[in-house]
């Protein structure tokens, strides 16, 4: 059990409440990671707040013109007030998907199921983990990951959590997936990727994407049920020209029949608009009929019955009018550009820095983030920048400190990066 439960647990452990607790009650607890330390942030960070996920301009939320729209219009009221259908609004998944095959060019022509509405990125994959997860199955993953994972497989699921190193010198660890597969004993496997990635911002390159493809199915091919979740948050937001652009579940979605690919991806940083909560799974694997994906999402749609019964109808329908508007792509586009500027503006802040030991930047190429392995302790640093400059980072173990480069100005960027090194060296 966590020690964070543990604590809280001996809280009450003498009150007939802890009696009444279920077993995943007593394993609950609110990390003190991202959530807690984006709060510090917020409260001290009067200079450069680099912790949250999401897209700032001038310190005001950026967005896409068509979507803020929607507000200054008349949504018609059986667009707003009724329930949703417990898949979603069945034109926005519609739409969702054409959008799909638009941006992976690889999934034209085949077979996947139209996508599920579900409440935001981390509902999918809470979801998708009670539907393909039983007590003490095997998730492989990369060892820098996204904090709720935790809260999603270990506590919720109970799932054995087997982690290989995300990097092999300056490339994408290929050799650890294959290992950490292969070591496994059991029959079935979920292996969980999130590209780009957070913390570390990392897409695989075109190459490295094909290997990946490669071992997943190879693995599958030999026997073993792969479950692969593709963890797409951030899709779209890739800067280099080597980067795979295509997410790999539409690589997957037809190599092996005992690959069943499945794709979590979301409005909230594709769209920009982090408080809608609309985020959509779909399904796929070689050899799979209309029926066998229908069965896929009536019981993922009971999954959804059975914990939210619909999503907002309101939030499905602004998305649905933002997306049909005919500046839609332009506007989003250009959204992505700005991000895109700071991200190079943050590649040349660090040249400088080059050689200097106290702070080594992790590859990076794509998404909101880039983390740093600290020579010094990651959390001394965290509170140095806070409490002495001003500037909100995050901590998410005792020697990787990430930043949030989505949320600080472009002409603010080399200032932020020389103000980090500057902490991480006094504390040298």
């Amino acid at each position: 059990m966590h020690v964070l439960a543990t604590a809280l647990n001996d809280k009450i452990k003498n009150t007939s409440i802890y009696e009444m607790l279920s077993d995943y009650g007593k394993r609950m607890y609110v990390p003190k990671g991202i959530i807690v330390q984006g709060a510090e942030a917020k409260k001290k960070a009067n200079k450069y707040n680099a912790t949250i996920g999401i897209a700032l301009e001038n310190k005001k939320p950026m967005y896409i013109p068509s979507m803020k729209a929607q507000f200054a219009s008349t949504l018609d009221a059986s667009e707003i007030f009724p329930y949703a259908a417990m898949g979603g609004v069945t034109a926005l998944r519609e739409t969702w998907k054409a959008e799909m095959v638009k941006k992976n060019p690889l999934l034209e022509g085949k077979l996947f199921s139209i996508p599920i509405v579900c409440s935001g990125l981390t509902n999918a994959l809470s979801l998708t983990a009670s539907l393909f997860l039983d007590k003490d199955d095997v998730v492989v993953m990369p060892s820098m990951y996204w904090e709720n994972y935790d809260l999603i497989l270990t506590e919720q699921r109970q799932a054995k959590v087997h982690l290989f190193d995300n990097f092999k010198g300056s490339s994408f660890n290929v050799e650890g997936l294959d290992k950490a597969i292969s070591d496994t004993k059991e029959n079935k496997v979920l292996v969980l990727l999130n590209f780009p990635n957070n913390p570390t911002g990392y897409t695989p390159t075109n190459s490295e994407s094909d290997a990946i493809a490669a071992v997943l199915k190879r693995h599958a091919d030999n026997g073993k049920k792969i479950v692969v979740v593709c963890d797409d948050a951030y899709f779209g937001l890739f800067f280099e020209e080597d980067v795979c652009r295509q997410s790999l579940f539409a690589k997957l979605c037809d190599a092996s029949e005992n690959l069943l690919a499945i794709k979590c991806d979301g409005s909230t940083k594709e769209e920009m608009v982090w408080g809608f909560r609309v985020a959509f799974i779909s399904y796929a694997f070689k050899g799979c009929t209309q029926e066998s994906l229908d069965v896929l999402m009536q019981k993922t749609m009971g999954a959804i019955r059975g914990s939210l019964s619909n999503c907002s109808m309101s939030a499905q329908n602004i998305l649905l009018h933002g997306m049909q508007d005919e500046h839609y792509h332009y506007y989003k586009k250009q959204g992505v550009d700005k991000i895109g500027k700071r991200y190079f503006a943050l590649k040349n802040a660090l040249i400088k820095h080059q050689g200097e030991t106290c702070l080594v930047p992790y590859p990076f190429n794509s998404g909101y983030f880039m983390s740093f392995y600290t020579a010094c302790d990651a959390e001394d640093l965290r509170l140095l920048l806070l409490d002495k400059y001003g500037v909100g980072t995050i901590r998410l173990s005792d020697h990787l400190l990430r930043l949030a480069f989505s949320s600080v100005d472009l002409e603010n960027i080399e200032d932020l990066v020389d103000t980090v090194y500057k902490a991480a060296g006094e504390l040298a």
